[in-house]
């Protein structure tokens, strides 16, 4: 650590912000972390970043959630790829200038059957090995015990179904990460579009989280899209389209002959059961016994901001600038239930990345302020009555100046971005949210963090 300099000139970029939110040590002094429970999950851009981030540091990561991400390098590095490969912004944003749907459609470059799944997957995989043999990601037999939960909304108009395949497929193929049977879990049947899919207990007043409209009627307008969906009422819908409900008569071993659910309605069942999304990550990756406390109301000033330009201050000679050039936003913000404030107390750890549009400060409602996805997207009532400490690192939009980031999106292409090794131990994010781990660790380096 270059303490001198390091401090003196954190000082200076800290100073005169008498509003600046305290440092995330102090936040979270009297915390004890289990080191072996710590764990990460994210929505679109930050589905891609918590995918990209469990392979840098799998070795002491313990499991992953993706929602509407996608597989390691899927851009090559290339922003094109990313917005035609990887995702349908490009076709999207043509078919929006009302232009040939055509020509529009030529833009969409995912993989659209099993052979073009299977060859991203393995070039994903390529260049896994390849930063592996580099040491500079974990070593990837450390994926095989991982728990892996991965959702793709049935409607899902952003990420394509064959990402998320291509997704799977690097995780479960034995010639590939290998994760052992039984440890994945893939959900693609559930009726949503591109949102955090959650149910109503604990909703907000308002109009904050939406109601998960399904096509054919329109999506919100992405400027109002919290990007948060509670989607009960659509899940009990297509439960009793689909015959998922049994009358006690019709249940397993009660004699009446009856097969409920239907036999080809199991998967669709069973998917639909996962409604409180944020609960089903938890719950795949720590096991079920870690919820026995159920769920418990959480007041949003039960989340606290800390101040993320001091994070950089550890491992960065300029630590402003490093921010800064990571499109990281000013603070971020950690819940941490009192219960693990307690002595003797030991409290997993869960890592949430925001996607696109869901990071810095989102919430403009009168009286109110902060970020509605560290708020409303349904981990907080859990971990509050589980002792799970949860952190949610945040990207700021960037349209004014580089690196320019107009929908505050994490970093999965690193062109005009943050650059070669974006996705590996160097990139400037994962080293921001490494050295956040290590903090809430007690300054341990639990985290390998490259210098600069």
């Amino acid at each position: 650590m270059r303490f001198g300099a390091t401090l003196l000139l954190a000082a200076v970029a800290l100073g005169g912000s008498a509003a600046a939110a305290p440092a995330l040590e102090d936040v979270a002094r009297g915390v004890t972390i289990d080191s072996s429970r710590v764990s990460v999950s994210g929505i679109s851009s930050g589905g891609f970043m918590a995918h990209q981030f469990h392979v840098a540091h799998s070795e002491h990561i313990m499991g992953a959630g993706i929602v509407a991400g996608g597989p390691y390098y899927c851009a090559h590095g290339k922003i094109l790829d990313a917005v035609t490969r990887c995702s349908q912004f490009v076709m999207l944003d043509c078919l929006a200038l009302k232009l040939d749907p055509k020509l529009c459609g030529r833009t969409d470059l995912a993989p659209k059957n099993r052979k073009k799944v299977e060859r991203a997957a393995r070039a994903s995989f390529d260049e896994a090995r390849k930063q592996e043999t580099a040491g500079k990601i974990s070593p990837l037999a450390k994926l095989q015990d991982a728990k892996i939960y991965l959702f793709s909304g049935a409607y899902d108009e952003i990420v394509p179904h064959g990402v998320m395949d291509a997704l799977f497929h690097f995780y479960a193929d034995p010639d590939k990460a290998a994760v052992r049977q039984g440890n994945i879990d893939y959900n693609g049947t559930f009726p949503a579009r591109h949102t955090m899919v959650r149910d109503s207990f604990a909703k907000p007043a308002g109009s904050v989280v939406g109601n998960c409209a399904l096509p054919p009627a329109p999506p919100p307008p992405s400027d109002s899209n919290a990007y948060i969906d509670d989607c009960q009422a659509v899940a009990t819908m297509h439960e009793a389209r689909n015959h998922c409900r049994c009358p006690p008569a019709a249940a397993p071993g009660a004699g009446s002959g009856a097969t409920c659910p239907p036999a080809d309605k199991l998967a669709v069942c069973k998917d639909l059961k996962d409604v409180d999304l944020a609960g089903a990550i938890i719950e795949r990756i720590y096991g079920p016994q870690t919820l026995q406390g159920g769920r418990q109301p959480v007041d949003e000033s039960e989340l606290r901001a800390f101040d993320q330009r001091q994070v950089f201050s550890l491992f960065s000679n300029i630590p402003y600038n490093a921010l800064q050039n990571a499109s990281m936003a000013r603070e971020g913000y950690v819940f941490i239930p009192a219960s693990c404030k307690q002595e003797g107390r030991q409290c997993a750890l869960h890592v949430a990345f925001h996607g696109c549009r869901q990071g810095g400060m989102t919430d403009y409602r009168s009286g109110h302020t902060g970020n509605l996805f560290a708020k409303y997207a349904g981990y907080n009532e859990w971990a509050k009555a589980n002792g799970i400490v949860v952190l949610y690192p945040q990207i700021q939009a960037r349209s004014a100046s580089v690196p320019l980031n107009p929908r505050g999106c994490w970093d999965w292409w690193g062109q005009n971005y943050t650059h070669t090794g974006y996705h590996t131990r160097d990139g400037k994010q994962i080293k921001a949210v490494a050295q956040m781990i290590n903090i809430l660790a007690g300054g341990q380096e639990l985290l390998r963090i490259p210098p600069e």
